[in-house]
């Protein structure tokens, strides 16, 4: 797992720089459009692919195999990095959508997730806020918060703010604000970034 740990003992650079705001939309997956038909494996897991509409009608897919949730932003959703990348325990979002904009236009995305951390016991789970860049073309993480982090939207907001609009879906290294006894080796697994 690539990917930069910041711990509890980080120096946190305050509030939100000027020119940055927030917009918020639903993300209900009963109003989102079919756009292959959802199938059933032999074990009986479904997967399918929705297309939903987030900030000012822009795209977001969704997707969910074996039991784990897949989010890209931005038209050609499939084709880009964050339609490959999820956690690796089983997982599923949240209902809404925060946008950074920076001028008005959005860069990244902040949306929770609920990731299990116990193989042998699903019904524990932790939260994750995960943003993700949002580009022409190409949609990414860039870094994960643990959601009992204290300030965990603030931390959220500032990492899109500082980062989103530089960071390279190719290279980059994806950045952890997580407490100092939170395991992140291997917790989100990154991909179709090639």
């Amino acid at each position: 797992m690539r990917g930069l740990v910041l711990m509890a003992t980080l120096v946190f650079a305050g509030p939100a720089l000027a020119g940055y705001d927030s917009a918020y939309t639903d993300f209900d997956l009963k109003t989102c459009k079919q756009l292959l038909p959802e199938t059933s494996g032999e074990d009986g897991e479904s997967s399918g692919i929705l297309e939903c509409k987030g900030y000012m009608g822009m795209p977001v897919t969704f997707a969910e195999g074996d039991l784990r949730s897949f989010v890209a932003f931005g038209g050609g959703g499939q084709d880009h990095c964050a339609f490959h990348q999820t956690f690796g325990g089983f997982n599923s979002t949240g209902n809404k959508i925060e946008w950074r904009l920076k001028d008005g236009k959005p860069i990244a995305s902040i949306l929770r997730w609920t990731v299990s951390y116990d193989p042998e016991d699903s019904s524990k789970t932790k939260s994750w806020l995960v943003v993700t860049k949002i580009d022409e073309g190409q949609s990414c993480h860039i870094g994960y918060v643990e959601g009992s982090y204290p300030k965990a939207n603030e931390k959220a907001r500032w990492l899109a703010d500082t980062a989103a609009e530089a960071f390279s879906c190719k290279v980059g290294k994806t950045i952890f604000f997580a407490f100092a006894v939170t395991v992140t080796d291997g917790i989100a697994a990154e991909g179709g970034c090639e």
